[in-house]
């Protein structure tokens, strides 16, 4: 980055540590022996519909938003965390718990392991209580995938083996949040601290040992127009797939508390995305990456005002369509839908003022 870039990213830096304020402080007292949060919902896994287990393990949370960084611009998942960090069996039982959730579900079944930054962040979560994770996952015939989330600075050689001897054949997919093929848009609008490059690297690690990974592909960071966030999206979908993640998940930002994106909102200086702008990098994504990957998306807060939204009317449907993409994989079902607000958002591609951050053709900085 020159001066310019460097300046931004500082002050980006200080205003994401401002919105952050004191929520650390204000973080709940949870059992330490309960998770987050837990939940299923339905889901595809290979070629079949089962179910998924989301865990979000309470942890002292990700090191990046505790760090001098202030973390990520959009994120507060560090308030599902906890004031000190769990021992080894106080996560093991958070896990337990969070399994009976399962409680009679047949097979096929994904469990997905979240914290609030890195499961496999030692600081986090501890070997000891990964590794005994691991094995109780192992020993449950109907898990057929597991999926983790870490930052690639945790992506080591030694780790995927770990996953792998201890997984034996199940499918394993490592979730990292790319957000952005775009070093500068990652950098300046996402503070996400990581370049593509490393990214890469973790991909090439992970493929090493047959684990797969999902990309987390955010749509419209902060300072982005409308037609930005489109073509940045479209544009990382083609890259991460050409990096080899074997899923793509799309994530439309949703306004969180305590963030730069929640201080720019409340201003009236920012809009979550257009639910015709997430269905329209669906429907492009779907037709250029072909089979070789799966491209899924669940937005958070999907019709309210801080996630997601179109006008109001088309919501529901909106949001039903790109559901039943991501269970079937088949774009035709984001075809055909139509609403007086469609050619607003229209509109508000053509129209509104170009950002200073633009993909592709006129932003260098990959």
């Amino acid at each position: 980055m020159d001066d310019f870039t460097d300046e931004l990213h500082r002050l980006v830096v200080e205003e994401t540590r401002s919105a952050r304020g004191a929520s650390i402080r204000k973080r709940p007292a949870r059992p330490a022996i309960m998770p987050a949060s837990a939940w299923t919902t339905e889901t595809r896994i290979s070629s079949e519909t089962g179910r998924a287990l989301s865990i979000v393990f309470s942890t002292i949370g990700c090191a990046h938003a505790r760090d001098a960084s202030g973390g990520c611009t959009m994120c507060s998942y560090l308030l599902d965390g906890t004031q000190r960090s769990p021992s080894s069996e106080e996560l093991q039982q958070q896990f337990t718990n969070a399994m009976s959730k399962l409680e009679g579900a047949p097979s096929p079944v994904s469990v997905k392991l979240y914290t609030s930054g890195s499961f496999l962040d030692p600081g986090e979560v501890p070997v000891s209580a990964r590794t005994a994770i691991l094995e109780m996952l192992a020993a449950d015939s109907r898990v057929r995938e597991v999926v983790l989330e870490s930052r690639p600075e945790y992506v080591s050689q030694e780790v995927m083996a770990e996953l792998r001897k201890s997984l034996g054949d199940k499918e394993i997919e490592l979730g990292i949040g790319l957000e952005s093929s775009n070093d500068l848009i990652r950098s300046i609008c996402i503070n996400k601290g990581f370049s593509a490059e490393d990214f890469h690297n973790a991909i090439e690690i992970a493929r090493s040992e047959g684990i797969g990974v999902r990309a987390y592909v955010l749509v419209k960071p902060p300072f982005l127009t409308e037609r930005d966030a489109l073509l940045d999206g479209i544009q990382t979908i083609r890259d991460v797939a050409a990096m080899g993640a074997t899923t793509i998940s799309v994530n439309p930002v949703n306004v969180q508390s305590y963030t730069l994106v929640e201080r720019l909102w409340s201003r009236g200086e920012y809009r979550p995305p257009w639910l015709w702008t997430v269905l329209e990098i669906l429907r492009q994504s779907s037709s250029s990456s072909g089979d070789s990957v799966r491209i899924v998306c669940d937005p958070v807060a999907a019709g309210r005002i801080r996630g997601t939204h179109n006008c109001g009317v088309c919501d529901e449907a909106v949001s039903q369509a790109i559901h039943e993409f991501s269970l079937v994989q088949d774009a035709s079902v984001l075809e055909g839908l139509d609403c007086s607000c469609l050619s607003e958002w229209e509109h508000v591609l053509e129209h509104e003022d170009s950002s200073l951050l633009v993909h592709d053709h006129t932003l260098t900085g990959k």
